[in-house]
């Protein structure tokens, strides 16, 4: 039944990356720079979190409507082409170029809708010079030459973006509050849309494959990388308009419904390593009072943490995402352990491999022991993976010394 359901969510995933292709191809619109009426409207589209991880902290778009000149567009810049040469090992690397993208409103909204995700709408009390600035800076953005750019997650992202084009837009007449979501970390915002969206074992991962760029303080302007983060910055901003400072919301709408809950999982990442850690711990017990040495578990075991030590050192070194350099997660998964402990023999004196054992118990030591203050934060469910490292490292050292 797990497999099946497992089956269900990856045919799932594949869908809705089939549908943002196929959307993506059908929206592309022909638009040109314009002047724009005095019944014209900017608003920032705020979607919320979707089921799939790419949309677990939601979304981001500019709506530029004009009925006197037809114009009713969404502007957004988290698109990308699946026809780009070597388009998984650049998305997999962090250089997958991302675009800005133009769709229209009445096309592009129901297929939010569809995925049971609402849309906040905030009208942007801007002057019609203001309003005719932003416009041409997107339309600017939209030309062939100038849409794609290097998408960061923490740095460069939609709502970064649309951050920008705003303060562009406005210059010295937008003041954002600079103390609104001002001390907390990347990590923070990750664990905390993670947890509102009920997906334990997404930010499980997430925590994982960052290191500790990642515990950097935000401060209040690169907050707004949260598409929420943004929406409450635009609620509390101030314009300047004829001379006059006042709020720059001035309605705001939200479309569709807001009851969608997602399920978790039944057993959180902690829980559920805890008892693997008390497992193993029953395990160790058995082997120590009977004298057995249960290798096959051993190899097995070591060649999971060297193939999630592989996946940490890859996204250290040649990927270009910016936040998974200095993951300290690989001072417990040494990525040498595969395939190196499938030559771990029972007897025979293996000197080298005998040595890589202390030094991978005293690294996994480090993490258990400085858990709390490594610079570093690490997810809860790490500690009894460490601990089980630590263990089995120092009993194969014991063995083979």
């Amino acid at each position: 039944m797990p497999c099946f359901f497992t089956l269900m969510r990856k045919l799932s995933f594949f869908c809705s990356f089939v549908s943002i292709f196929i959307l993506g191809l059908c929206s592309s619109l022909a638009i040109s720079a314009q002047s724009l009426s005095e019944n014209s409207t900017v608003s920032l589209l705020t979607i919320s979190p979707g089921e799939e991880l790419w949309s677990f902290a939601g979304h981001t778009a500019i709506r530029v409507k004009d009925p006197v000149n037809g114009i009713d567009v969404n502007f957004n810049y988290g698109t990308f082409d699946f026809r780009k040469e070597n388009f998984y090992f650049k998305f997999l690397r962090g250089t997958l170029p991302y675009e800005i993208g133009a769709a229209n409103y009445r096309q592009e909204t129901p297929y939010w809708l569809r995925e049971e995700r609402f849309v906040t709408e905030q009208v942007l009390d801007l002057s019609l010079g203001q309003k005719q600035k932003l416009f041409d800076y997107l339309i600017e953005n939209y030309k062939p030459e100038n849409r794609e750019y290097r998408y960061k997650f923490f740095y460069d992202n939609c709502s970064t973006r649309v951050r920008d084009v705003i303060s562009e837009a406005c210059g010295d007449s937008l003041k954002f509050s600079t103390s609104l979501h001002a001390d907390s970390t990347y990590r923070d915002w990750i664990k905390k849309y993670s947890q509102i969206s009920h997906n334990d074992w997404a930010e499980f991962g997430m925590d994982l494959l960052i290191g500790v760029p990642a515990d950097e303080t935000t401060g209040w302007a690169q907050a707004m990388y949260i598409p929420d983060n943004l929406m409450m910055a635009v609620d509390s901003a101030s314009i300047q308009k004829n001379g006059k400072w006042g709020k720059l919301v001035k309605q705001r709408f939200v479309i569709g419904s807001t009851d969608h809950q997602t399920e978790s999982l039944p057993i959180k990442p902690t829980v559920f390593f805890f008892l693997v850690f008390v497992l193993v711990g029953v395990l160790t017990f058995i082997e120590l009072r009977s004298g057995k040495w249960f290798i096959l578990f051993d190899k097995i075991l070591f060649s999971l943490i060297g193939l999630s030590g592989l996946i940490f050192f890859f996204l250290w070194f040649f990927t270009d995402h910016g936040v998974t350099s200095w993951n300290l997660n690989l001072l417990w998964a040494f990525p040498i352990w595969f395939p190196t402990v499938w030559f771990l023999k029972r007897t025979q004196s293996q000197n080298l491999l005998t040595k890589l054992f202390l030094a991978q118990a005293i690294s996994a030591a480090v993490v258990v022991l400085g858990f709390k203050i490594l610079p570093q934060t690490f997810h809860l469910a790490v500690w009894p993976i460490a601990a089980i490292v630590l263990s089995r490292s120092l009993l194969i050292w014991k063995r083979k010394s």
